[in-house]
């Protein structure tokens, strides 16, 4: 509820900065680059879009969990947390719904801003929420490995600058991997956000470049492992004092 609360309170700085950020990807790449640019039997402007709402929920999910616990330990209001008759899964998993729950409200707010542009609707459902779901567990996961790492707010930046952007750029947002030489094509493939991108593609539009059933145990098998690993740490107190 405290993620919750928080999250609401700087609206203006946690929702529609990504929400004007895609339109100005749109703009650019879909509009004037790809306007007369296919890829399989949809236009650019289409393939584009759920790239772009992926990156959104890769990026405001890690975000979200990894600023907020760094917070807490800078202020010490962690410590109320630590000392709670709660688990230690149960306090990550309030860091989590946090992430989650504004993963989803980026999602689907670009998605209907997207509508006035695109004449397209969801192909599946269930997948869709199961790809917001899972890759935003793994990157709010990710987001409290990395603040419980942290000595400083510079230290979260890290992982966005040289990780998680390459490999975002690398993983299919803005292309279809069958464009590279093959090459490329298999080193995409060892990208596990390749897979994120790839299946929430397929999810929105029925189109992909890998198997969609390989991307949902790729993200299945990272959220469980992701998670496991950031309650352990708060388990064993890493970096985190009483």
């Amino acid at each position: 509820m405290r993620e919750n609360v928080r999250t609401i309170k700087v609206i203006n700085q946690v929702i529609w900065p990504p929400i004007i950020s895609s339109l100005l990807y749109i703009f650019i790449f879909g509009f004037s680059l790809g306007k007369n640019f296919e890829i399989g039997d949809v236009s650019y402007l289409v393939f584009l879009v759920p790239g772009l709402i992926m990156m959104n929920v890769i990026m405001s999910s890690f975000e979200e969990s990894s600023s907020s616990l760094f917070l807490g330990k800078f202020i010490n209001y962690i410590q109320e947390l630590l000392i709670a008759p709660m688990s230690h899964w149960e306090i990550a998993l309030g860091f989590l719904f946090g992430s989650i729950l504004r993963a989803f409200v980026i999602a689907n707010l670009i998605f209907i801003v997207f509508l006035f542009f695109i004449d397209s609707g969801i192909y599946s459902v269930w997948m869709y929420v199961y790809f917001i779901l899972f890759v935003s567990v793994i990157f709010a996961s990710i987001g409290l490995i990395i603040a419980l790492w942290a000595e400083k707010f510079d230290h979260l930046a890290v992982l966005n600058t040289f990780f998680i952007t390459p490999l975002l750029f690398f993983g299919g947002v803005f292309h279809s991997i069958k464009l590279l030489p093959e090459i490329f094509q298999k080193i995409s493939l060892i990208n596990p956000l390749f897979y994120m991108i790839d299946g929430f593609r397929y999810s929105m539009i029925g189109v992909s470049d890998g198997n969609v059933f390989v991307s949902m145990a790729v993200v299945f098998v990272l959220a469980l492992v992701t998670f496991s690993f950031a309650v352990y740490l708060f388990k064993i107190g890493y970096k985190l004092k009483v």
